[in-house]
């Protein structure tokens, strides 16, 4: 709902409440969000964008971040100044050790890709966001395309740098990696649980193109 004031038939919108909102919007979006997105998530109209992303770049002069608006999008990003801490403070995360977490969800992947976070989530039974962009931003895992189903859910499979950061020559000497080869047991389990009670659920025998357990998650997920 917009914030806005009554004053007589002139509606004043609250400007200093769009531009925190659009701060908080931008900061948790990451990257760079378009003017449409950005007016929805804060309830402002499209057009009244420009003007609050000029109404808050006043505010960063004196901070090392500072608002880009670039063709229609808009992002909150690190001052050029500031490019070689960034890039440092990167490579200090992207070296920090994996976590059980991590290690659980890179054998799923690494094992069944491409996947969807939805089919991740349904084999380790917790939500798996924050796991997965750590595995992004470590360059482990990338986006390989969109599943070819209503919602068109992100697909992701290992990359040449998980390759590398292993070993490997090639994705089928995945057994040969101990700290993955711990979890394949429970992840086979786990997958055939979700098979038998899938078919045991369902009275309907399968149809050719009929979505598999992942695809159906994120096609209710995307309609809610």
């Amino acid at each position: 709902m917009q914030k806005e004031t009554e004053y007589g038939a002139e509606v004043l919108y609250d400007i200093e409440y769009f531009m925190r909102a659009a701060e908080a919007a931008m900061f948790a979006f990451g990257s760079p969000i378009s003017f449409e997105k950005l007016a929805k998530a804060i309830g402002a109209d499209v057009k009244d964008i420009p003007r609050i992303l000029r109404e808050m770049s006043p505010k960063y002069r004196e901070s090392a971040i500072e608002v880009l608006i670039l063709d229609g999008y808009a992002q909150l990003a690190t001052k050029n100044e500031y490019a070689d801490i960034v890039r440092n403070t990167l490579e200090i995360r992207k070296n920090m050790p994996l976590s059980r977490a991590a290690l659980e969800v890179l054998a799923i992947i690494a094992y069944n890709q491409p996947v969807t976070r939805t089919f991740v989530d349904k084999v380790r039974g917790i939500e798996s966001p924050s796991v997965i962009m750590s595995l992004l931003d470590k360059g482990l895992i990338e986006e390989s395309g969109r599943l070819d189903a209503p919602g068109r859910p992100i697909l992701y499979a290992t990359t040449p740098a998980f390759l590398r950061v292993f070993g490997l020559e090639s994705v089928e000497k995945l057994n040969e990696i101990p700290e993955l080869a711990l979890f394949t047991k429970q992840i086979e389990e786990k997958k055939n649980e979700l098979m038998v009670s899938e078919k045991s659920e369902s009275h309907e025998p399968h149809v050719p193109g009929q979505l598999p357990l992942e695809e159906k998650d994120d096609v209710l997920t995307n309609e809610t």
